[in-house]
């Protein structure tokens, strides 16, 4: 079973990034297996944090959408290159396939295989010259016919002689076939002619006599020469026929939304899937898309699916930790909401550590308490409560670190942002928000040099109107907080920049206003804006 996948928002911070990772660890300690995972790139604070604890990032989930290797019926037959005819055609009937892949002895996909290449084949077949024509093999033979060897040591191997029936005993030369009877006495001229194998036709009560001193072989076959001769033709080998048309195949772990389509489209209706050995995992067909095995997910500080992975509708949610407002949420089944009203996820996270009577090791704690002090700025921001304090303490002192001196250290190393280019800047944090029909992108950078970062002032409305324009916002608002000095810078773009007027009590003056005491997005920027939006 695959392990469940728990991750933050898109954008991440370090609260998504860190929760992810802590509640991946309690879970694995509690015996279920699960895996972080991230939905973007880290910032520079994550990244400082990460290293400063020793621990290595999360691996990037661009969607959980099913898989080939998520379908719960892929059809395992396959056809092997030195299979005869017959048991490829008995294998297609039976499995109901009007066609199958071809593997080689080690696996590998080498082609496709119709039931009209067998047809068309059979229309072919002359018996005088099969083996000069197709390949096959003794044990070919010996499957089908199911003989019984009379004396002599079966051969094995590829067949090099001619298929000679029992009137054409005169031409038989050495390596030979001979296909016989009881009534036609021509076994021991068809030894002395050099034949490698004579066959034999006869009833059960028919007496031969083996044949000693002789490198020949006789097997007895208890059917009749013509279809003793008709077996032998269905013999040759499926690497005599292979067609050499090109056909559409797969790999397991390409997506189902991606070649559903060209499955529609395409002229054919199996189609084989390659492994991610380099070896064949099996065929599918259209009807098999329907039902796949959906991917198990934990959604860390993030509950809205634009938020969220692509594909997180295809996605089984199995519960969602986090400490924001819940909207346009809603589950095909029954899971575990984990919501409280703290200023960071890894709050609550903490809390499960200690419901379950675990306590984190220092560089597991020292994520948790690095997303508290991050997410409240240093206990600053109006959503810190005290039951977030009361966490960072307790997990600080488990990390060995001071809260104050480390914390300022890992808010001015997340402030560094002048190898950032301007979309870098208004991407590093972004969340968008549906407000009375506006759709508005809140951006949020902390910085100790709002200075240096105006100074980019047009480059960033640039690309914030880039922004805007692609993806149909109505309003696109960069909140540049100064950790130092209890504010945030604003830059707005976009037709509705009087809702942020109106929001906050002030005038922009050239698409920017000082915003003194915010430090939220959650309890202060996005709850103004909404109450404005109201009476729009």
């Amino acid at each position: 079973m695959d392990s469940i996948l728990i991750f933050g928002h898109k954008n991440p911070d370090t609260d998504s990034i860190c929760s992810s990772i802590s509640y991946s660890y309690l879970k694995n300690q509690l015996g279920i297996k699960a895996l972080p995972g991230r939905l973007g790139d880290i910032s520079k604070e994550t990244e400082f944090v990460l290293k400063h604890f020793g621990v290595k990032k999360p691996k990037l989930i661009d969607t959980v959408s099913p898989e080939i290797r998520d379908l719960t019926h892929v059809e395992r037959a396959a056809i092997n290159v030195g299979d005869s005819l017959k048991s490829a055609l008995d294998l297609m009937t039976k499995e109901n396939f009007s066609s199958l892949p071809i593997t080689n002895n080690e696996k590998s996909l080498v082609g496709m295989l119709h039931v009209s290449d067998i047809a068309n084949t059979y229309l072919d077949l002359d018996y005088k010259d099969l083996f000069t024509k197709y390949s096959s093999t003794y044990e070919n033979i010996q499957k089908l016919l199911d003989g019984d060897i009379i004396s002599g040591e079966y051969p094995t191997g590829l067949i090099e002689g001619r298929l000679k029936a029992a009137s054409e005993i005169d031409t038989v030369k050495k390596g030979d076939i001979v296909v016989t009877t009881t009534v036609f006495d021509g076994i021991d001229k068809a030894i002395g002619a050099g034949a490698k194998l004579i066959i034999v036709c006869s009833r059960d009560e028919d007496y031969i006599s083996p044949r000693q001193g002789t490198d020949c072989t006789i097997m007895r076959v208890n059917s009749n020469l013509f279809k003793t001769l008709k077996l032998i033709t269905q013999s040759i080998t499926v690497a005599s026929i292979i067609p050499n048309r090109k056909f559409y195949h797969f790999k397991e772990d390409e997506f189902l939304s991606e070649i559903k389509d060209l499955m529609k489209e395409a002229d054919q209706s199996n189609f084989p899937v390659v492994g991610r050995d380099g070896k064949l995992y099996g065929t599918i067909r259209s009807k098999n898309l329907i039902n796949f095995t959906r991917k198990e997910v934990i959604l860390m500080d993030h509950n809205e699916h634009h938020q969220s992975v692509d594909g997180i509708k295809d996605a089984k949610i199995l519960e969602v930790v986090d400490h924001h407002k819940f909207g346009n949420f809603e589950t095909n089944e029954p899971l575990i909401i984990r919501a409280e009203t703290v200023g960071c996820c890894c709050t609550i996270v903490y809390k499960l550590f200690k419901e379950e009577g675990i306590t984190p090791p220092k560089e597991i704690a020292g994520l948790m308490a690095s997303a508290i002090l991050s997410d409240t700025l240093i206990f600053k921001s109006p959503t810190c409560t005290p039951q977030d304090i009361a966490a960072a303490t307790e997990l600080c002192e488990i990390a060995g670190v001071d809260h104050k001196k480390y914390g300022m250290e890992m808010l001015i190393a997340g402030t560094s942002l002048g190898n950032k280019s301007p979309m870098e800047i208004i991407t590093m944090d972004s969340k968008t928000f549906n407000m009375a029909e506006l759709d508005v992108a809140i951006s949020q950078i902390n910085t100790v040099d709002i200075s240096g970062i105006l100074k980019k002032q047009g480059e960033l409305q640039k690309v914030m109107t880039q922004k805007l324009n692609e993806n149909g916002y109505d309003l696109f608002i960069l909140v540049i907080t100064d950790i130092i000095n209890s504010g945030s810078q604003i830059l707005v773009v976009g037709d509705s920049a009087n809702l942020v007027e109106g929001a906050f009590d002030i005038k922009l003056e050239n698409n920017s206003a000082w915003l003194d005491g915010v430090l939220s997005r959650k309890k202060q920027i996005v709850p103004s804006l909404m109450s404005a939006s109201q009476s729009i």
